[in-house]
């Protein structure tokens, strides 16, 4: 069974809530965090089954939980695997504000979780962040919201985009 999957059902706990998911079985796909934004990705199941992922929509990226496939007999959903982190736990939004504005100068990926910033480790990143004040801690977790700095059109002079911004796309736990 060569399952091609081009978009994302919904949420394991919603789809259950609603009764779409009851007596399924459910077949997980393992992602680590990096491969959840990719458009293209061959994979096996849990089970075993191969499954490869198309997303073509712009800015679509796989999330925890985010079911993929649901018929009478079967669910296949997301499991991002949790991975070494940094984790800044900011007191103030000020902080807040100082921490995201410095890690975004540097192109690292930025996730939110809860009041908590996650940030994929990085030994010298770490030593940055220690030095600056932030008090960072190294632990295993789960990246999954991934923080996007998006520009509006017309803002901030003469660039221009080539791919379309589809804002309907976003999806909110």
């Amino acid at each position: 069974m060569n399952l091609i999957i081009q978009t994302i059902i919904g949420n394991l706990q919603t789809l259950k809530q609603q009764q779409q998911i009851t007596t399924q079985k459910v077949d997980t796909v393992c992602l680590q965090w990096f491969e959840a934004d990719r458009r293209i990705i061959r994979t096996t199941t849990n089970d075993g089954r191969e499954i490869a992922f198309r997303l073509l929509k712009e800015g679509q990226r796989l999330h925890h939980d985010d079911v993929v496939y649901l018929d009478k007999q079967l669910a296949i959903v997301v499991q991002i695997e949790p991975s070494e982190v940094i984790v800044l736990a900011p007191q103030t939004l000020a902080e807040m504000a100082r921490a995201c504005y410095e890690i975004g100068n540097k192109h690292t990926p930025l996730f939110l979780d809860g009041n908590e910033l996650l940030l994929p480790f990085d030994k010298p990143l770490f030593e940055w962040l220690q030095a600056a004040g932030f008090a960072p801690t190294r632990q295993q977790r789960r990246l999954s919201e991934q923080l996007r700095a998006n520009s509006a059109p017309g803002v901030g002079g003469s660039h221009t985009h080539s791919h379309s911004h589809d804002f309907a796309e976003h999806h909110h736990h």
